[in-house]
């Protein structure tokens, strides 16, 4: 008699060879991405590890969903009584 694998699902054994994982459980694999021209200097980017490598060569950061923390501009004198100013004399 030959062994047979068996796994267990839900409280219940299913031979293994039987056995189809359900569409939600399966391996999903991220496609590479579309070449695009970098509008810094104008190549092609053709793959992700390009992609990462041309925004480190350049100092950039790819922004997306995260919170960017905005950067307080300098003080300058005078700038608060300008900008009223200009918007009450508009």
């Amino acid at each position: 008699m030959p062994r047979q694998s068996w796994i267990q699902i839900n409280g219940e054994l299913v031979p293994k060879d039987q056995y189809v994982a359900p569409e939600s459980s399966r391996l999903m694999i991220m496609p590479d991405i579309k070449p695009y021209r970098s509008t810094i200097t104008g190549e092609e980017i053709g793959s992700r590890s390009k992609h990462r490598a041309h925004l480190k060569q350049h100092n950039m950061v790819e922004i997306g969903n995260e919170f960017v923390k905005p950067k307080r501009m300098p003080d300058v004198p005078g700038l608060k009584s300008d900008i009223l100013r200009a918007v009450r004399g508009h």
